[in-house]
């Protein structure tokens, strides 16, 4: 009997033998994958950190060229330190149109501009730019955030003077330099601590000479050691003829020693009315006009004077701050000069005119002084104070800025008390 052929195939040991050369096909073929996808990831991140590497520093570059010298601030343009680790950068810039928060702050080119790192969690580190309107209205401040660099490793700053020292320093002011600019910024910045970017930047406003005051607009008072109220308002007493108007704030915010300083101004102001002759009206006002109790203008008598010194005690402050009322109903009386005293921003119906137009319409002829006066911090090197600027300006008067913490009167101290025997 004829024996059969065996069928042919493959052994055991061929099999396992194929299989483990596939595997290791098939793992050289993931490690070359992971390898490119890990390459691919890592020059992405790559890119992008340089990419915002780039943006951070054209964002500095363009803030250093814009640093503006602003006195109606009590800051300098510039400051910089490196006290916790990283430089903290805070400029005062005036900034070129298309600059980052376009859309929040177009309306504000002067801002307050701060690169500061952020602690993240994980112990890493991001790199922020914080900006804010100065010229904001005083209820409205605007502020704007922006990360330039999710991580970052290297943050530093250096300034030079452009003196004889020829050094670089990481603060500003320095000992020696507390009234100017430096002239160049040395700018180190990276995502990765070995391979940070490096750039040197011009502060074009190193060269020019700053204002020697507020920012020309009308003649600016300011009220120096003496406090407030005790000469009263500064009234033009030369006219015997002389018919003076007071509009005084008595919002919520005038709370305290700015109301008590306005009244005690006023008390002194009529007391000079009453050596040299005049009349007087007294507006206080907040979203309503509160006129004193008398239907036309007084004569600057020590019983008028008594009078209405009573009815300057019962004013309190609260509400809010629109002086339209009390303005249209002061020119009634035709008076030769009016002073307006306010701690904030105007809020004046829709259907009415802004606060310096309505004073140019009433006084088109400018046959009236104003004279303004703006108190405290909140409204100090913004919209409002600008405005009462303009209103003197416009009308022939004298602005002047308050400050409550100088002017305020000093605390009465007890005399000690006799010791007991």
């Amino acid at each position: 009997m004829r024996s059969k052929k065996p069928n042919a195939g493959f052994t055991l040991p061929e099999v396992l033998t194929a299989v483990v050369i596939v595997g290791l096909v098939l793992v050289t073929l993931y490690s070359c994958w992971a390898a490119v996808l890990g390459a691919t990831q890592s020059s992405t991140i790559a890119v992008q950190d340089a990419q915002r590497e780039r943006m951070a520093i054209r964002a500095i570059s363009d803030a250093l060229a814009g640093v503006s010298w602003y006195e109606n601030r009590k800051e300098g343009p510039l400051r910089l330190d490196d006290s916790l680790g990283f430089s903290h950068l805070k400029l005062i810039s005036r900034v070129p149109p298309g600059f980052w928060g376009e859309r929040e702050l177009a309306n504000y080119p002067l801002r307050r501009i701060e690169f500061v790192t952020e602690d993240m969690p994980g112990g890493e580190s991001q790199l922020v730019m914080i900006q804010q309107a100065l010229l904001a209205p005083t209820n409205s401040v605007k502020v704007h955030r922006t990360v330039l660099l999710p991580h970052v490793e290297t943050f530093a700053v250096e300034v030079h003077s452009g003196g004889i020292s020829n050094t670089w320093e990481a603060f500003w002011p320095t000992l020696f330099e507390t009234n100017g600019l430096p002239w160049q910024a040395k700018v180190s910045l990276g995502a990765v601590k070995e391979f940070p970017r490096q750039s040197t930047l011009p502060i074009f406003a190193s060269l020019a000479s700053h204002a020697k005051g507020p920012p020309a607009i009308g003649i600016i008072g300011r009220v120096g050691d003496v406090t407030f109220g005790e000469g009263g308002f500064d009234v033009d007493d030369s006219d015997s003829e002389s018919r003076v108007i007071f509009v005084i704030d008595k919002s919520g915010s005038m709370y305290g020693d700015r109301l008590e300083m306005a009244k005690e101004a006023i008390l002194q102001s009529l007391m000079q009315l009453q050596e040299n002759g005049g009349k007087f009206y007294i507006y206080f006002f907040n979203r309503q006009s509160d006129a004193m109790p008398a239907s036309a203008m007084l004569e600057a008598t020590p019983d008028n004077i008594l009078r209405m010194s009573e009815w300057l005690k019962s004013q309190k402050a609260q509400g809010g701050t629109d002086p339209s009322d009390s303005i249209k109903s002061a020119f009634s009386h035709k008076p030769t000069e009016l002073f307006l005293l306010t701690d904030g921003a105007f809020r004046t119906r829709k259907d009415e005119p802004a606060v310096r137009d309505l004073l140019n319409s009433l006084n088109s002829d400018k046959a009236v002084k104003i004279n303004t006066l703006g108190i405290g911090d909140l409204l100090r090197g913004r919209e409002g104070e600008t405005v009462l600027m303009l209103i003197a300006k416009d009308n022939g008067g004298t602005y002047t800025f308050i400050d409550p913490s100088t002017n305020a009167p000093d605390p009465v101290v007890p005399a000690p008390s006799a010791p007991k025997r």
